[in-house]
C-alpha cells in the first residue's frame, strides 16, 4: 500500500509537468490538459481517487496550496500601478467587475436555484480573468498595443481584488451558517474572521518587509522565509478564528506588493516556480475529484448561465466601463470577446465548494462543476477564436515593427534610444536591475526580470513589437530565448549576436536567432567598441551617397546594425546581404572621434 501511494503521488507530479509541457508545446492554456487529464485519470478510468489517497490531509492539503496561491496573486496588487492605470483599466477592475459580480450572482441564483449568497459567492468567483491565461493568448493574437495593455493589466489586477471578494462573501456565508444565524451572531462571526484576518495580514506583512529589508534574512532563504510566514499565518488565523486565513495570506501578499521591497522581484520567481509545481498537482486532483454525479447536475440552464457569462455580463461590463473612452466600436468588440477564466477561480471553488458542503451547504456541491464549466468553456472558445476575432475586427497587428531586445547594457540602450526617436515601440529586459535602472533613466521602457520565464513573458505587453534581438552576454540564454521567441515573432525576425569562438562549432547546427550584424560584433567587440566611445547614429542614404559610398568612407569605423524608412526595418545579419537602398537611413555603430582624427569628413554623411 504504502509504495502504491507513493507511485500515485509521483504520477501525479509528473502527469502535472507533462501537462505543462504539453501547453507549452501546444501553445494553450495549461489549465486545459491539466483539467482534462484530472478528469480521465478520475472520473472516466477511476485511476486516481483522491480523498481516499489523502485521507484527512485531503482539505488541509487543498486549503494551504489555495492560500499560497492567493497571497502570491495578491504579490501584484501594487496601488500605485492602479494609479497610473488609463481610466479603462480602473473601471474594469471596479465598476466591471461589479457587473460581473451581481449579474453572476442573479443569474446562478435565478437560473441554477443557489441561495443567493452562494450565487454571489459564484458571481465573485468568474470576476477573476487571470494573467495566466490572459499572457499566452495575447503572445498569439498580437493586438493593438492599447488593447492589449488593457486586457494585461486588467488580467493582473482582477486576480487578487476577485479572490479578496469571493474571500469576503465565503466567509459572510460562514458566518451566517447553514441554518441562518440570527443577525447579531452572523454579524459578530463575521467581524472576527474580517478583524482577525486583517490584523494578521497586515502586522504579518509588516514584519516580513521588515525583516527582509533589514537583511535579517540571507539571500537564499528570503522566499522560503515568506513562504514560511505565508503557510504560520493561514495555519494561525484558522486557529483564533476558522475560515480567515485565506484573508489574511491575501491581506498580507497586498501589504508586501506595497512595501517598496525591491527583493519582491525574486519573490515573483520564486512564486513561478512553486506555482507551476502546485497548480500542476493540484488542478488534477480537483479535476480527478469530481464525479460523474455532479457533472450531472450541470443541465440546460448551466450552458444558458455560461451562455449569460459570454454574451451578457462581458459585454455589458465593457461598455459600462468603456463609456467617454476613446476607444473604436471594434475595440470594445474584442473586448467584449475576451474574457478567459483561470486558476484562482478554479482553486477557489473547490476549495470552497468542499468546505461549504463539509459544513451543510448541499447547494454548494454544484459550485465546482459551474465553474469549471464556465472556465472550460471560456478558454476554449475565447483561445481558439480570439485571433480570428481580432483579424476581422482589425484590432490585430498586421506587421508589428517593433524591437523586444534582451538585456539593457549601453549597447542596447543606445540602440533602443534611436529606435524609440524614430518611433519604434521598444521593451528592454534585463535580469540587471541596475541596467533596468539606468533604461528607465534615459526615458526607455525596461522590465526587470528573466525573459526565458514564462510568467514573466506572459507580464510583458508584446503589443507593437516585432522583432527580437537577444543583446546578453550568455550565448545560450541568447539561443533558449531565440528558439522560445520563434513561436512569437517567427524564425525570421529573432536575432542573437554571434557566439564567441569557443562556443561557434557547438551552436553552428542548433536551433537559435539569426545571427546579428556581423560574425565578428560579439557581445565583449560591441562593448569594447561602447567604452572606445563609439556612438549609434543613422544616416540617411541619397542616389548620390548611397550604401557603397558609405561603407568606403566609414570603413573600419563603422559597424552596420539596420536600416529604416518610415515604419520599415531591414537589420543586418550574416545570412543576406545588407544592402539599404536611398531613402533608407542606415543605422550604424561608429568610432565617430576616432574617424575624424582620422581624416573621414563625418560632417558629410550625417
Amino acid at each position: 500500500m504504502e509504495h502504491y501511494t507513493i507511485l500515485v503521488l509521483a504520477g501525479i507530479v509528473v502527469l502535472g509537468i507533462g501537462c505543462q509541457w504539453l501547453a507549452w508545446r501546444l501553445k494553450l492554456p495549461a489549465i486545459l490538459p491539466l483539467l482534462i487529464t484530472g478528469f480521465l485519470v478520475g472520473p472516466v478510468f477511476g485511476w486516481l481517487h483522491p480523498r481516499e489517497l489523502l485521507g484527512e490531509l485531503f482539505f488541509p492539503s487543498i486549503s494551504l496550496s489555495v492560500a499560497i496561491i492567493l497571497f502570491e496573486g495578491a504579490l501584484t496588487l501594487e496601488f500605485s500601478e492602479i494609479r497610473r492605470l488609463r481610466g479603462v483599466v480602473r473601471n474594469l477592475i471596479t465598476v466591471g467587475a461589479l457587473v460581473t459580480l451581481i449579474g453572476g450572482g442573479l443569474a446562478a441564483w435565478l437560473l441554477v436555484d443557489l441561495p443567493w449568497l452562494i450565487a454571489l459567492l459564484f458571481g465573485a468567483l468568474i470576476v477573476v480573468t487571470g494573467p495566466t491565461v490572459i499572457g499566452p493568448l495575447l503572445r498569439n493574437v498580437r493586438p493593438t498595443q492599447r488593447v492589449a495593455s488593457i486586457l494585461k493589466w486588467e488580467g493582473i489586477l482582477i486576480d487578487p481584488i476577485g479572490a479578496l471578494l469571493a474571500v469576503i462573501i465565503f466567509d459572510i456565508i460562514i458566518a451566517e451558517g447553514p441554518v441562518g444565524n440570527p443577525s447579531l451572531i452572523a454579524l459578530s462571526t463575521f467581524g472576527r474572521i474580517m478583524a482577525i484576518g486583517l490584523v494578521l495580514g497586515v502586522v504579518s506583512g509588516y514584519i516580513t518587509a521588515f525583516v527582509i529589508k533589514r537583511y535579517w534574512v540571507p539571500d537564499y532563504l528570503n522566499e522560503l522565509f515568506a513562504l514560511a510566514m505565508v503557510v504560520g499565518v493561514f495555519a494561525l488565523s484558522d486557529v483564533l478564528q476558522s475560515e480567515s486565513g485565506l484573508l489574511a495570506v491575501t491581506v498580507m501578499g497586498v501589504v508586501l506588493a506595497n512595501s517598496g521591497l525591491h527583493q519582491l522581484h525574486d519573490m515573483w520567481h520564486f512564486k513561478e516556480r512553486i506555482s507551476i509545481l502546485l497548480i500542476s498537482t493540484l488542478f488534477i486532483i480537483l479535476a480527478a475529484n469530481i464525479t460523474f454525479d455532479q457533472l450531472s447536475l450541470l443541465g440546460v440552464n448551466s450552458f444558458i448561465l455560461l451562455a449569460i457569462v459570454l454574451f451578457v455580463l462581458r459585454p455589458l461590463s465593457i461598455w459600462v466601463s468603456t463609456l467617454n473612452s476613446d476607444l473604436s466600436r471594434n475595440e470594445r468588440l474584442f473586448l467584449s470577446w475576451i474574457a478567459p477564466r483561470g486558476i484562482v477561480a478554479a482553486s477557489v471553488s473547490s476549495l470552497f465548494a468542499f468546505r461549504l458542503a463539509e459544513l451543510g451547504y448541499e447547494e454548494a456541491v454544484v459550485l465546482a462543476p459551474l465553474t469549471f464549466l464556465v472556465i472550460v468553456g471560456t478558454v476554449f472558445l475565447h483561445g481558439s477564436t480570439a485571433k480570428w476575432v481580432a483579424q476581422r475586427l482589425g484590432v490585430a497587428e498586421s506587421d508589428p515593427q517593433g524591437f523586444l531586445m534582451m538585456g539593457a547594457t549601453i549597447f542596447a540602450r543606445a540602440l533602443a534610444t534611436l529606435l524609440k526617436t524614430n518611433g519604434f515601440a521598444v521593451l528592454l529586459v534585463d535580469t540587471n536591475r541596475r541596467n533596468v535602472q539606468a533604461a528607465r533613466i534615459e526615458g526607455l521602457e525596461a522590465y526587470h526580470g528573466n525573459l526565458l520565464s514564462e510568467s514573466v513573458q506572459d507580464d510583458l505587453n508584446f503589443g507593437g513589437l516585432g522583432r527580437f534581438l537577444a543583446l546578453t552576454s550568455n550565448d545560450e540564454a541568447n539561443a533558449l530565448a531565440c528558439v522560445q521567441m520563434r513561436d512569437t515573432f517567427g524564425a525570421r525576425k529573432v536575432y542573437q549576436l554571434p557566439p564567441r569562438g569557443e562556443n561557434g562549432q557547438e551552436f553552428a547546427n542548433s536551433l537559435m536567432g539569426r545571427i546579428l550584424f556581423d560574425e565578428r560584433a560579439t557581445f565583449e567587440m560591441l562593448e569594447a567598441l561602447m567604452e572606445r566611445g563609439a556612438v549609434i547614429k543613422a544616416t540617411l542614404l541619397t542616389e548620390k551617397f548611397t550604401c557603397d559610398e558609405y561603407r568606403r568612407m566609414w570603413g573600419e569605423y563603422a559597424l552596420p546594425l539596420l536600416a529604416f524608412r518610415g515604419k520599415k526595418v531591414i537589420v543586418a545579419t550574416t545570412d543576406e546581404p545588407f544592402q539599404p537602398e536611398p531613402g533608407w537611413k542606415i543605422v550604424s555603430l561608429v568610432l565617430e572621434e576616432e574617424a575624424k582624427r582620422a581624416g573621414v569628413p563625418v560632417s558629410e554623411t550625417a
